[in-house]
């Protein structure tokens, strides 16, 4: 059964900044060996450091404008995400991450579609969110919902050194 909690940091804190430092070393490893990039170069600090710097923002996010959720299937969390409403129309998912070993099993697609809903249900006619060119899987369950590519919005948080290898996606309609 897949649960979705709510981030409270009075309780998740530790567990999130785990998380997050899983997430971003992922991409770290990934544009080494992509790109041969460093991410922290690209960062300016550690990847922990960064991880820790940022939960505050990212737990910000609060209904109704947004929410952050883990993902927990069998009392394990096995992933994350979030939305954040930009403005009265528009809204971004944000943190889409699915731990490796659980990947394949459908979780991705769920959270993506309770993320969905969220922005359908407080007014979004319109969802951006950004993915690495790596993300093969993750673009496979975007365009699965609807999401297409446009060129990058100005409220993406890709560091410019990133942005030629990013991939910027919308969806329209929030009918399905």
């Amino acid at each position: 059964m897949i649960e979705y909690i709510p981030v409270d940091l009075s309780i998740h804190k530790s567990l999130l900044i785990d998380l997050n430092d899983e997430y971003l070393s992922w991409i770290g490893d990934e544009i080494k060996r992509h790109y041969d990039l460093d991410a922290i170069s690209i960062l300016g600090q550690s990847i922990r450091d960064y991880a820790e710097k940022s939960v505050n923002e990212l737990t910000s996010y609060k209904p109704p404008d947004g929410i952050f959720y883990l993902l927990q299937v069998n009392n394990k969390i096995i992933g994350m995400g979030a939305f954040r409403k930009l403005d009265d129309n528009t809204g971004e998912v944000k943190r889409m991450y699915i731990r490796q070993e659980f990947r394949g099993n459908g979780y991705g697609k769920a959270l993506l579609k309770k993320l969905l809903n969220l922005g359908k249900e407080i007014g979004c006619s319109r969802i951006l969110l950004d993915t690495g060119e790596f993300m093969s899987a993750a673009q496979y369950v975007y365009h699965s919902t609807g999401f297409q590519e446009i060129n990058k919005y100005p409220e993406t948080e890709v560091s410019p050194e990133m942005q030629p290898y990013w991939i910027y996606m919308e969806k329209k309609s929030l009918t399905d």
